[in-house]
């Protein structure tokens, strides 16, 4: 007799994880899902109003790791790890799972699935629903005729805040289905587009200021190659106006057009209360160096992370005052670099150390609160399998001095003028010290220190911290 799907209510889990993980400071990693994940495990995230972030992944059921369990855990604003919730237990399969918020508050999770071997059972894309905030979860539902163990799903709702739009990728097309309808026929954004054989990786967003719902796709079609982008008709979920190739995420090497796949969800998002859709990607090929951002339907794409060694798993969030995170791994660290309000102009680059003993960074994940990015990384090392964990970061001051020079053995004291940024914005209340002074910057961002009369050749460091910030130096030449 084949399993009935266990649905449990605000049901917790004894899993290799901590049951309740303290917050750690920002750059400290804290394990959310069971380590016995794969490569191609990818986490799915939303917030809710109380700040709470709600983190859906899947895991192998315990005593019977053939079969897969979809699990929850909420982690706090200040980064504390809850306890593992099962939402569907001891299923056949269940991918990667995506989540979203509809305008009722309502919460919507769903994953390619297979519920059973029973003819007519769920064996495509299953919804789940949650009314109260996560703490339990309605019966599922088959939502779409196709995409059965499909991965890398896209989810948004529509303009109306209450129409869900599912998207996925195979080998027959590019996907995107209106409403959580198994009748509905889904709109073909490959096939629509003439590209043919193949779409993988969608993500979905939607402008929150025109309501434009936006899918993202990487294309490996002949004569179709890279990231593209392309409307959404929210009437039916059919592709509207034409596919646009993201900028920079197509390299010529040997004389021909060539592209590099993440194998992760593109990442895609949208800005709260405020215009654009805007992607990052990776660049270069056949090795990645470039962290590219674009948005939706600009004619340039913007570099805003260059490494010769490489370039991993890229991402993209956006904080509620309007300000883009991107996010990267390369030579066992992750990077992150935050935008200003307005999206223009990028900040410092910051970055920690990968968890110790990580052998390969497979998958990133990220949602960003006002001050901090809630960071997720899927690693393998130290294990028989991948495991992913959550840290916070923090953006990164900027400090400029000028001059950037000064006189040895002047007579007099020399006035240095040091200003500190954020992504090219004044920062009030920084301290900047600069040898013995120091004093804190006003509404201008600046301060002015002095090198003593008769300073010695060489270099002088000065120092711009402030809480929230990751600290910046900028250096002055004494010669």
């Amino acid at each position: 007799m084949a399993r009935r799907p266990a649905v449990l209510v605000a049901a917790f889990a004894a899993l290799a994880v901590p049951a309740v993980a303290h917050a750690g400071r920002p750059g400290v990693w804290t394990p959310v899902t069971a380590a016995d994940g794969a490569n191609i495990d990818q986490v799915g995230l939303v917030r809710t109003p109380d700040g709470a972030l709600h983190v859906a992944w899947q895991r192998k059921t315990p005593g019977h790791a053939v079969n897969d369990d979809l699990m929850q855990t909420v982690v706090s604003p200040n980064g504390a790890v809850g306890a593992a919730q099962t939402v569907a237990s001891d299923w056949i399969g269940i991918g990667s799972p995506s989540f979203a918020r509809a305008a009722d508050g309502s919460l919507l999770l769903v994953a390619g699935a297979t519920s059973t071997l029973d003819p007519g059972a769920i064996d495509s894309i299953a919804a789940w629903r949650s009314t109260d905030g996560g703490a339990s979860w309605s019966a599922p539902v088959r939502a779409t005729q196709a995409g059965g163990f499909a991965d890398d799903l896209g989810l948004a709702f529509g303009s109306d805040g209450a129409t869900p739009f599912i998207a996925w990728g195979t080998t027959f097309g590019l996907f995107v289905n209106r409403g959580v309808d198994p009748a509905a026929a889904p709109g073909n954004f490959q096939s629509g587009n003439g590209f043919g054989c193949c779409g993988y990786s969608p993500g979905l967003a939607r402008d929150e200021a025109s309501g434009q719902l936006v899918v993202a796709w990487h294309s490996n079609a002949t004569g179709h190659l890279g990231v593209f982008a392309q409307e959404v008709d929210q009437a039916s979920g059919s592709p509207a106006g034409a596919a646009k190739l993201m900028p920079g995420s197509v390299s010529t090497y040997a004389g021909r057009k060539e592209t590099s796949y993440s194998l992760a969800h593109t990442p895609i998002v949208s800005r709260p209360g405020r215009a654009g859709v805007y992607l990052a990607y990776e660049g270069g090929y056949p090795s990645t160096r470039r962290v590219v951002v674009w948005r939706y339907g600009a004619a340039r794409s913007t570099i805003v992370g260059l490494r010769p060694d490489g370039v991993r798993t890229v991402g993209i969030a956006a904080t509620p005052e309007g300000r883009l995170w991107a996010f990267w791994s390369g030579g066992g660290r992750i990077w992150a670099r935050r935008s200003n309000r307005s999206a223009t102009a990028w900040g410092a680059i910051t970055s920690t150390p990968v968890r110790r003993g990580t052998v390969t960074v497979y998958k990133l994940a990220g949602n960003a609160q006002s001050g901090l990015l809630d960071l997720f990384g899927a690693f393998a090392g130290g294990g028989p399998g991948v495991q992913t964990w959550h840290t916070q970061l923090q953006a990164g001051l900027t400090l400029t001095a000028a001059p950037a020079s000064a006189t040895a053995g002047a007579r007099r004291s020399q006035p240095i003028v040091l200003r500190v940024t954020d992504a090219g914005e004044p920062v009030a209340g920084a301290k900047v010290t600069l040898g013995g002074a120091s004093a804190t910057t006003g509404a201008r961002g600046t301060v002015t220190l002095n090198l003593p009369a008769g300073a010695r050749r060489g270099l002088r460091t000065a120092r711009a911290t402030r809480a929230g910030y990751v600290d910046a130096t900028a250096t002055v030449r004494v010669r």
